[in-house]
C-alpha cells in the first residue's frame, strides 16, 4: 500500500496534493505576472526609469504661422507627460527637458477634380505639414535621449466644409505622437 492512497490524513493523499500542486500552480502565475507588471510599467512609459520629471520647452517658431508655438505647446504639455509615464516639472527640477523648433509649415493642395473645356480644375481637399526639430535631454546625465531634424505631421482638410485650422489641428496631434514613438523607440 502507498502511504498517500491508503490514508487520506497523509499530507500527500491524492486530492490535497493535487489541490496543493494547484495552488503553488496559481502563486507561481500570478508571481510571474506581477512581476511582468512591474517590468512593463518600471522606468513610465517607456522613459528610463530614472526619469520622473519632464520639462517642455515652447518651441521656436521659425515659421510665419502666428500662434503655431502655443498650440504646439499646449499639445505636447497634455500628451507628453501621460505617454511618457511622467510629472511635469520645472527646468531647474526636471529629470528631462523637451526642445525644440518648428522648421516648416506648408498648406498644399492635395486633392483635385479634373477641369475640361468649360471648368478650371477644383481643389478639394488641402494638407498642412507642420515639421519640427526636436531633442529630448536626460539633465541628469547632460546627455540628449533621442533627436531628430524632420518630424512632420499632417493634417487634411476639405475647402468646402473646413478650414486651415482643422488640418492644422490633425497635424498637431501626428506630431506629438511621432514625437512619442519616436523617443519611446529608443529605449
Amino acid at each position: 500500500m502507498k502511504p498517500n492512497e491508503s490514508n487520506p490524513s497523509h499530507p500527500m493523499s491524492g486530492r490535497r496534493a493535487g489541490r496543493k500542486r494547484g495552488w503553488i500552480r496559481a502563486a507561481l502565475l500570478g508571481s510571474v505576472l506581477l512581476a511582468a507588471c512591474n517590468y512593463g510599467f518600471r522606468g513610465g512609459g517607456g522613459f528610463p526609469s530614472s526619469i520622473r520629471t519632464l520639462y517642455i520647452e515652447p518651441f521656436e517658431n521659425q515659421t510665419v504661422q502666428f500662434d503655431l508655438e502655443e498650440e504646439l505647446y499646449s499639445r505636447l504639455l497634455e500628451e507628453l507627460p501621460r505617454a511618457f509615464g511622467v510629472r511635469p516639472a520645472g527646468r531647474e527640477v526636471a529629470d528631462a527637458i523637451v526642445r525644440g523648433r518648428i522648421v516648416r509649415y506648408d498648406d498644399v493642395a492635395r486633392n483635385y477634380q479634373a477641369g475640361d473645356d468649360t471648368r478650371a480644375p477644383r481643389v478639394l481637399e488641402h494638407e498642412v505639414q507642420i515639421t519640427v526639430s526636436v531633442q529630448v535631454i536626460d539633465t541628469q546625465r547632460n546627455v540628449i535621449l533621442w533627436e531628430s531634424s524632420g518630424v512632420t505631421g499632417r493634417g487634411t482638410y476639405r475647402l468646402d466644409s473646413q478650414s486651415d485650422l482643422d488640418g492644422r489641428v490633425d497635424a498637431i496631434k501626428e506630431l506629438v505622437q511621432q514625437i512619442v514613438d519616436g523617443a519611446q523607440s529608443q529605449w
